[in-house]
């Protein structure tokens, strides 16, 4: 009966899960937002979602996922709503104003088109009789104005003198507060000395103790002060000897630049050259230059031919040259990330001049430095590392790399063609543009020199290691195929993505496909003059700052009173000497108290009586100064009413006298029709600008109002799905744990049947004994079969609860196997005895 139930249940269960999945297969899913740009009005009432669109969840983790993807579109589209009802709030307070102002500019039109008729049709006698009427009214105004001016004054004057009697009513009234205060402290302090003396005893011992405490920490704080004092002033005198220091190097730098001449020769390399060994293969290279593109078949074909005789050729050239440190650049420490314009133009002439050498030698034409050429090679190494960061990129040809880009090994070929098509070239060149050294030398001009001097070296005569087949050789040695006798550029910068790299960018003439764009200005060559002016220049500003920093640090130290850290410890001080001064005036008050307790208690009082009439006395005194205060300001309320009154009646006036001002000038212009005839258009021109406005306001609100109701419609339905999603995923737990507790019980009964033999084999007098033993047995071997319950959230207790089961059902299945057991015995007992 119970298998059945379980059957039944299982079957509803299913029908269940059945019937929420098809519901799910036609409404949810990851939904598509809607956005103002991607709606129409014509699909208010479609549905955002479709069944040919959406994924119907399968499995538990899918459905979680769901419910999480449904509620972050859900949050956006309600954030989106709540936008769009603010742009619907702005754009009706704009409509509004622009109604407003049409009310207003239709008026004023009205107005204008009166003036126009009313001056358009009035005769010359009508005019003059207008004319006098409207000079009679102006004196009329002109009089009433300067009375209503006068009464005005006389107002603001009365206002100002109320204020001045309620800031002395005010005051008295504070005062009697204050004197009221005291008056209810005495009375206070009297009744506890009458009924508590021994507290006043003890306040006034504790006061007397605060009183030390606080002068030892004021003394404490003033031995500090002197210690602040004499350490701040070593420190100025130290920075102040620094200065000074620095001033004097200065100045004997701005000395030797003075005594020298104006300009000196620059020599970027050094004495380093680099030398060609006799037999250099120039020949093959330029034949591998021809053959194709590097790492063609082509190329390569040719390449294993004459490899063994370039290697034998071109490698003497690696123990012919060799570094010569350049001392002025030893201490030179930069940022290969970061470098100045200055020295990095100083690192490509120094590369155009290692390479120049060979390139002489082999009678081709030099490589030239250009601002274009450093543009390409700043804006390809900034790019490197804003890519790739600190680790060195490793691409496969053919493959995607990092961030999608393309590249042959460390080259990368999506920043090089990027660069290119940026300063004017076309971004793809035989070469690839790039030669990449690697040699991981120390951050100074003098190491990176190096790194340069050993990456040509490397490239131009063992450029068969590390796989490569001399194709750096052959970028080095390049000319335009167009034209050999045409320029060939060089740009040079560093980046340190891994480790120091040094990147040479080299192309002819030809890659240049925007002349306007790239800048053939060339970078000034080694031993050129550099004039020193500007290093003078700079020289002389350093000894006018640092004149300045020795005469403030000589005035702070002539009076180190300013600063910080001694303002902050006198500051410490002063308020430790409030606190003091208010604890001494507490102690000296609890003193008198305490020997006003020597008095007899009648004397106490006595003197309790009459502060109680005092206080009685100045409650009385400020009920009173309260209540004239409350009747003045009632009074000055009226007069400020008066004043304002007084005031607006003034600006009627002056606007009415400007009016009739303005009416009398427009009677008397012979143009008068003119200007009227000016105002109503100018009037229809405003009214037609500002009803052009209202509509296109309106038409806004009218779409933020569509795109509000789509935006409703599409929450409303995400909202109904993810109740739907959040049935599904508590479902799908319900049917995980139900299988869990169905794949148990099987297990179950496969151990009771392997169990069996053993329980009918048993004794009778240890069949019921045995149970509970066997009993744990089982349970124990099941449990460790069992796997732990992954569902969300309800793991712990399915699993306690499939224990639970699974203990009774070993049980109750132990009690059967034992009560067949003990008839199997009995049954065999019988027969033996037949």
């Amino acid at each position: 009966m119970e298998q059945e139930n379980s059957r039944t249940k299982h079957v509803k269960n299913t029908i269940a899960l059945t019937s929420t999945i098809a519901l799910l297969g036609t409404s949810v899913g990851v939904s598509h937002q809607v956005k103002a740009d991607d709606t129409k009005s014509g699909d208010a009432n479609t549905s955002n979602t479709s069944e040919a669109t959406l994924a119907k969840p399968e499995t538990l983790e899918e459905a979680v996922l769901a419910v999480k993807t449904t509620e972050e579109t859900l949050s956006e589209q309600k954030q989106q709503l709540a936008e769009t009802n603010t742009n619907i709030a702005e754009t009706e307070g704009e409509i509004a104003k622009l109604e407003t102002a049409k009310e207003e500019q239709t008026a004023d039109l009205a107005k204008a088109e009166e003036l126009l008729e009313t001056y358009s049709s009035m005769s010359e006698e009508d005019l003059a009789k207008s004319i006098e009427k409207h000079e009679t009214e102006l004196e009329a105004t002109n009089t009433e104005l300067e009375k209503a001016t006068t009464e005005s004054q006389a107002q603001a004057e009365a206002v100002a003198k109320q204020q001045e009697t309620i800031a002395a009513e005010a005051t008295k009234a504070d005062q009697l507060a204050t004197q009221l205060a005291a008056a209810e402290q005495k009375v206070s302090d009297l009744n506890t000395m009458i009924s508590q003396p021994e507290a006043i005893v003890s306040e006034a011992q504790a006061a007397k103790e605060e009183v030390k405490r606080i002068s030892d920490d004021l003394a404490k704080a003033k031995a500090d002060l002197a210690t602040v004092k004499e350490t701040v002033s070593q420190q100025l005198a130290s920075d102040l000897a620094a200065n000074k220091a620095a001033l004097a190097a200065k100045e004997t730098e701005l000395q030797k630049l003075q005594d020298g001449t104006a300009t000196a020769q620059l020599n970027v390399a050094g004495s380093n050259t680099l030398v060609l060994p006799k037999d250099y293969p120039i020949e093959e290279i330029k034949k591998l230059a021809a053959s194709g593109y590097i790492g063609t078949a082509a190329y390569n074909d040719y390449y294993n031919k004459v490899a063994s005789t370039m290697i034998a050729k071109a490698e003497p050239g690696a123990a012919m040259n060799q570094y010569v440190d350049i001392p002025e650049d030893l201490n030179r420490v930069v940022d290969p990330d970061n470098l100045s314009q200055e020295v990095q133009n100083e690192l490509a002439q120094f590369a155009a001049q290692m390479i120049n050498d060979v390139r002489k030698q082999l009678g081709l034409v030099p490589v030239t430095v250009t601002v274009g050429s450093q543009e390409f090679a700043r804006l390809l190494t900034k790019s490197y590392k804003e890519t790739h960061q600190n680790t060195r990129p490793s691409f496969v040809y053919g493959q995607a790399g990092t961030a999608g880009h393309y590249g042959v090994g460390p080259h990368d070929k999506t920043i090089i063609e990027a660069s290119a098509s940026t300063v004017g070239l076309r971004p793809n060149d035989d070469n690839m543009y790039e030669n990449l050294g690697a040699f991981n030398e120390v951050h100074t001009v003098n190491g990176i020199k190096r790194g340069i001097y050993d990456s040509i070296k490397y490239m131009l005569f063992t450029d068969h290691r590390d796989g490569n087949t001399y194709g750096h050789a052959v970028n080095f040695l390049r000319v335009d195929k167009t034209d050999p006798n045409a320029p060939v550029y060089l740009g040079f910068s560093t980046s340190n993505v891994g480790s120091l790299n040094e990147h040479f960018v080299i192309f002819p003439e030809s890659d240049i496909v925007d002349t306007a764009r790239f800048s053939k200005t060339e970078i000034p060559k080694s031993g050129q003059l550099i004039d020193r002016s500007a290093s003078i220049q700079a020289l002389t500003n350093d000894i006018a700052s640092i004149k300045g920093k020795i005469a403030s640090l000589e005035s702070r130290l002539a009076d180190p009173s300013s600063e910080a850290e001694v303002t902050a410890a006198q500051a410490k001080i002063s308020h430790l000497q409030s606190q003091l001064d208010a604890a001494q005036a507490k102690s000296n008050k609890l003193d008198q108290q305490v020997e006003q307790l020597a008095n007899t208690k009648d004397s106490l009082r006595t003197q309790l009586l009459a502060a109680k009439e005092e206080q009685a006395q100045l409650k009385a005194d400020l009920d009173k100064a309260l209540a004239l205060l409350a009747s003045s300001k009632a009074t000055l309320h009226k007069l400020e009413a008066a004043m304002e009154e007084a005031k607006a009646r003034v600006a009627g006036l002056a606007s009415q006298k400007a009016q009739l001002e303005d009416l009398l000038a427009f009677e008397k212009n012979p143009n008068r029709i003119e200007l009227a005839q000016e105002k109503v258009a100018a009037a229809k021109k405003a009214l037609a600008d500002t009803e052009d406005k209202l509509l296109a306001a309106q038409a806004i609100l009218s779409d933020l109002q569509a795109q509000r109701a789509r935006l409703q419609l599409s929450i409303a339905t995400i909202e109904q799905q993810l109740v739907l999603l959040k049935n599904l995923v508590q479902e799908k737990q319900r049917l995980r744990l139900e299988a869990e507790r169905l794949n148990s019980m099987s297990e179950t009964r496969q151990l009771l049947n392997q169990l069996a033999p053993q329980a009918a084999k048993a004794g009778v007098g240890s069949e019921l004994v045995a149970t509970g033993l066997l009993v744990s047995k089982v349970a124990s071997a099941i449990a460790k079969q069992s796997p732990t319950s992954h569902s969300y959230g309800a793991g712990a207790a399915s699993h306690a609860a499939i224990d639970d089961n699974t203990q009774r059902a070993v049980q109750a299945g132990m009690v059967m196997l034992a009560a067949a057991g003990l008839a199997t015995v009995k049954l065999k007992k019988g027969s033996k005895k037949r």
